[in-house]
């Protein structure tokens, strides 16, 4: 290896190592062995004549000439995802995998539900659903597609957004029970969330019966007569064994974010336009039950809900 013959391979080393913080980390990434990893390693230092890689014990890091280089690295990874992405755009049949990353409530009532249209539209088409409540970041391309709560702040010029419906969140009690005096709450970290601060203020202080950043959890518990809770008015609907007291007490803007370049890739253009349908589907834009989907009451007595 010289110079001037250098490959993406060979540079793509640099950034591999800069992540992987070991050579048995490195290797494994690269499903090599440590051996083949080291050789290319010190092929590449001989190349460009300068000492790129600090290693010691098992780890391997980068010396401060390979740190002055890294960002030229990850400047041709960009350049590479860009070209794959503008490659992506110009197929015309939509397929390939689309991460989603939605709610919980959302992920299991509205898009696992639909999941059977978009298949029949787009058979090419394979989607990942993400539920994990913290918000991946789309910049990143940690995924292609998000669905939120709330009107998205700060956007960056590199993402699109789109307002797609409402959530209406109710007062719920157990059904079958005299309504309890706790409530199931929300952990204090998401005070900043509507539901979440209407119960605080009706707690005033006190200790709730139980709190959990699931809102199926709680509605088990509701259910079981445990508590009080306010869910999401879809929620409430399927779950047997509740009742809503009352009307609305909030509601809550859904979004659907993309990032700007995947966002106009043929696959994650036709998931987008599926996830907008599905709000569609609801009348007015506000959740209800579709698909004539609800959870059978002998499935409380399961483990259905991991």
């Amino acid at each position: 290896m010289t110079l001037e013959r250098l490959s993406w391979d060979d540079i793509r080393l640099l950034l591999a190592a800069s992540r992987a913080g070991s050579l048995t980390a490195l290797a494994r990434e690269l499903a090599v062995d440590p051996t083949t990893v080291s050789r290319r390693t010190k092929a590449l230092e001989q190349a460009v004549r300068l000492s790129l890689f600090q290693r010691g014990h098992g780890a391997l890091g980068l010396t401060e000439e390979g740190q002055r280089l890294l960002s030229h690295a990850q400047e041709m990874e960009d350049a590479e995802r860009a070209f794959r992405m503008s490659a992506r755009k110009l197929r015309d049949a939509p397929d390939g995998l689309v991460r989603i990353s939605a709610p919980p409530t959302l992920a299991r009532f509205v898009l696992a539900p639909g999941v059977a249209a978009l298949h029949r539209q787009a058979p090419g088409i394979s989607v990942e659903i993400e539920t994990e409540p913290a918000n991946v970041r789309l910049d990143k391309w940690e995924a292609d597609i998000a669905v939120r709560l709330g009107p998205p702040r700060d956007v960056p010029d590199t993402l699109l957004v789109r307002r797609v419906g409402t959530a209406d969140y109710a007062v719920f009690e157990p059904a079958d029970a005299p309504p309890p005096s706790g409530w199931a709450a929300y952990p204090k970290r998401f005070s900043h969330v509507p539901e979440a601060d209407f119960v605080e203020n009706a707690l005033a202080g006190a200790e709730p019966v139980m709190r959990s950043n699931d809102p199926m959890s709680m509605a088990l518990a509701v259910a079981a007569g445990a508590a009080r809770a306010v869910l999401p008015v879809l929620l409430g609907e399927i779950v047997p064994g509740l009742r809503q007291a009352g009307g609305s007490v909030l509601e809550r803007e859904i979004w659907v974010l993309r990032n700007a370049e995947t966002g106009e890739t043929s696959a994650v253009r036709t998931a987008h336009d599926w996830l907008v349908g599905l709000f569609n589907e609801h009348r007015n834009g506000r959740l209800r039950p579709t698909h004539g989907y609800a959870i059978p009451r002998t499935s409380r007595a399961k483990s259905s809900f991991a």
